[in-house]
């Protein structure tokens, strides 16, 4: 059996921390978010303060709107 890592995900919508284990049977790219069901999230790590405030100030149903053609 191969090695599992655990990843701190946070959602890109509502903000929820969750840990999920990557194996070879289910990756992490396939991980939404256990509370609102958005797959769009970003390792904890990677997100600094100013990133988190635009995403809360501009939620996906706005910036959808926003940048469509």
């Amino acid at each position: 059996m191969g090695d599992m890592y655990a990843h701190r995900l946070e959602c890109l919508r509502c903000g929820r921390l969750w840990t999920v284990a990557e194996s070879g049977v289910r990756g992490v790219h396939e991980s939404e978010c256990p509370r609102c069901g958005y797959l769009g999230w970003a390792e904890t790590t990677e997100l600094t303060e100013t990133t988190r405030r635009l995403l809360r100030e501009h939620p996906p149903e706005v910036r959808s709107h926003r940048y469509a053609a």
